[in-house]
């Protein structure tokens, strides 16, 4: 057979070989550092069995694959200690969540597990680490199907794995074999360090429809040092969870007896929430947008019509009834709604495009344990636009979408790290609007408009709405999550069950496109995104208290510093004076905390100078100004946005 390698040469065996033998024959050093490799694109295991003609490349013990093979041992050895202490516990998948750095361990165990089994379960995965080599076989269904008959969540798994790649791997050690798809070390010499870190409840394939089931979670890593450095990695992104920081800067808060996922926005949090509006708004009157209000309900027939109740029913709150008749529900999308406007009076080709937005209040019902503080919640405030337009003024409009999204994120600094263009899956008739034409129309046009743009995107099959393609802007947080932040979204299917029409040229009715488009998704989402971006400390123009004012030396001091406030709040600069009683260290300590951009000291000095004492968040230098440069200079700041 021949093997072809990556650097394009070609070695021929009269043999089958595994993937280690083919790293012996080329090297004696790459014989000592495999891991894996990979066959015409698969990762597969070490001892995995070249049977013909292939491309093969070897990875070893360097390359980035390791953290997912290392994770996936750690996961896999796991599940060979939940086994030695209970025979009876019924292992069911191995994963790696990459952003969290943690790999987890799903079973099933009647009597439940308690937390207080993970020491027991760590002593056990410590002393298997120690074993010398763990048992490898590619197996197809009939084998699949023999040897795990007892186990439905390895049946389960082992027949999507073999659909998708023709096998499945299993892995054996201490007579307890594991079904997975990933890739785990053979040659236990290569894990130095793995760290059990909780017990949790988790649902079978992290679906709310199906059983719970118990997960481990834990950490790995090639060698101590490294493991230590995860952890104060996660330490970190804890600190700058954005619900960390609102403890300190008192933006939001929940409570029980209102509902779960459903904020409330403090004065400081409402700050926030009305500059970034403020500036929405501006950018949308730049562009030419009319501004609209509606109803936070509906009837249930008006998500009939737009076919939301039988795409999204599931996601939506029950319906509540008025009188004997009427049944409403709280809306989870305000497309409808829209048309509802655009429908009021008839429109010509002439007044199209037609820009309405609207800041709308929306709720969907997600389940309880996908509530992330501001990240993930049943009410929320959308930035949401629906634009009509004719066909011939479908790509300027997306372009000049792009151009208003890239510019609202650019001033607050948030680098887009890819596009996604979400197309559907033609062999998918439900979930789809189901005509090919119009679907194909649309894809082509659009991918047309990306590649014009010249911005580099992903094609998603089966992503799209249900009514139509959509690209969505995918950005990275400080916690290395990809969340998508604005959504630009194709619309053919509501114009036309709701029979939307303008006047053409011809006087002839024609059918507008809808495009959907939420600048920057939900304030919830993104303001949480802002800050874990800047750790708490926002900007000035963004700071609920921009500047605080701390006087010493007694009553003259104090009345100067209600003046100094008085003329930046005549200004609309947020300021006010620390009037509590305490020392002037620990004033400038709680300015700091609270991520104040300028503290202004004021004595007996500044009073006679007419002058003020400043320092800037994160700084140790005391600069003094008169009272009046540093008005001019704080307005300017906020002006251009710093």
């Amino acid at each position: 057979m021949k093997i072809k390698l990556l650097d394009g040469s070609i070695n021929e065996y009269n043999k089958s070989m595994t993937i280690k033998e083919i790293a012996v024959d080329l090297s004696t050093s790459l014989g000592k550092t495999v891991i894996a490799g990979k066959v015409d694109g698969l990762l597969v295991p070490s001892d995995f069995i070249v049977e013909k003609d292939a491309q093969v490349e070897i990875v070893v013990n360097k390359s980035e694959l390791i953290e997912e093979i290392v994770n996936a041992t750690a996961g896999f050895l796991t599940m060979v200690a939940i086994n030695k202490i209970d025979r009876n516990a019924i292992n069911a998948e191995i994963s790696y969540k990459k952003n969290d750095m943690e790999f987890n361990a799903t079973f099933f165990a009647d009597p439940r597990w308690k937390l207080d089994q993970i020491e027991s379960l760590q002593n056990v995965v410590n002393q298997l680490m120690d074993k010398n080599k763990i048992a490898y076989k590619a197996i197809d269904g009939k084998i699949l199907d023999q040897e795990f008959s007892q186990n439905k969540y390895f049946l389960e798994l082992g027949k999507e794995y073999i659909a998708k790649n023709g096998i499945a791997f299993c892995y054996e050690l201490d007579g307890v074999k594991v079904v997975t798809d990933q890739v785990i070390l053979l040659d236990l010499s290569f894990i130095k360090a793995i760290e059990l870190q909780q017990l949790t409840g988790s649902y079978w394939k992290d679906s709310a429809k199906n059983e719970m089931l118990q997960r481990v979670h834990g950490l790995a890593a090639t060698g101590k040092k490294i493991l230590e450095e995860k952890k104060a990695m996660i330490e970190e992104r804890k600190s700058n969870d954005h619900r960390e920081i609102n403890k300190r800067l008192k933006l939001f808060g929940f409570d029980p007896l209102i509902g779960a996922g459903l904020p409330l926005w403090l004065p400081n949090g409402v700050i926030i929430k009305d500059e970034i509006r403020k500036f929405i708004n501006e950018k949308r009157w730049e562009y030419d947008y009319l501004k609209v209000t509606t109803p936070v309900i509906g009837t249930v027939d008006l998500y009939k019509t737009s076919g939301h109740w039988a795409h999204y029913k599931t996601d939506m709150f029950q319906p509540f009834k008025a009188g004997n008749d009427e049944e409403f529900i709280l809306r989870p999308m305000n497309c409808p709604h829209h048309i509802a406007v655009f429908r009021q009076e008839p429109h010509t080709y002439k007044e199209l495009p037609m820009r309405i937005c609207e800041d709308a209040f929306q709720h969907r019902y997600e389940s309880s344990g996908s509530l992330t503080g501001l990240e993930r919640v049943r009410a929320m405030e959308i930035t949401d636009t629906h634009i009509f337009v004719r066909p011939d003024q479908l790509a300027a409009e997306f372009k000049s979408i792009y151009k208003m999204v890239k510019e609202i994120l650019d001033t607050f600094h948030i680098e887009i790290d890819y596009l996604s263009f979400s197309v559907r899956d033609p062999l998918d008739k439900e979930k789809f609007f189901d005509d090919d034409k119009i679907w194909n129309e649309a894809e082509a046009q659009l991918e047309a408009v990306l590649k014009d743009m010249g911005v580099e995107y992903k094609r998603m099959v089966g992503e799209a709405a249900f009514y139509g393609p959509k690209f969505d802007i995918q950005i990275r947080t400080v916690q290395n999550h990809e969340i998508t932040v604005a959504t630009i979204q194709l619309d053919f299917v509501q114009p036309l069950k709701f029979d939307v029409t303008y006047i053409d040229a011809d006087q002839s009715l024609k059918r507008p496109i809808m495009i959907h488009c939420a600048q920057i998704g939900t304030y919830e989402r993104f303001i949480a995104t802002l800050l874990e971006q800047h750790k708490g400390a926002l900007p000035l123009w963004l700071s609920p208290n921009q500047v605080e004012i701390i006087a010493v030396g007694g009553p003259e001091s104090e009345a100067y510093a209600e003046d100094v406030k008085n003329m930046l709040r005549k200004q609309y600069i947020r300021a006010r004076v620390d009037a509590r009683d305490e020392r002037l260290a620990w004033k400038i300590r709680e300015a700091q905390i609270h991520k104040i951009p300028y503290q202004l000291v004021l004595g007996p000095n500044e009073v006679k100078n007419n002058s003020v004492n400043y320092r800037q968040y994160g700084g140790e230098e005391l600069i003094e100004i008169s009272k009046n440069d540093f008005l001019n200079k704080v307005l300017q700041e906020i002006k251009l946005k710093k």
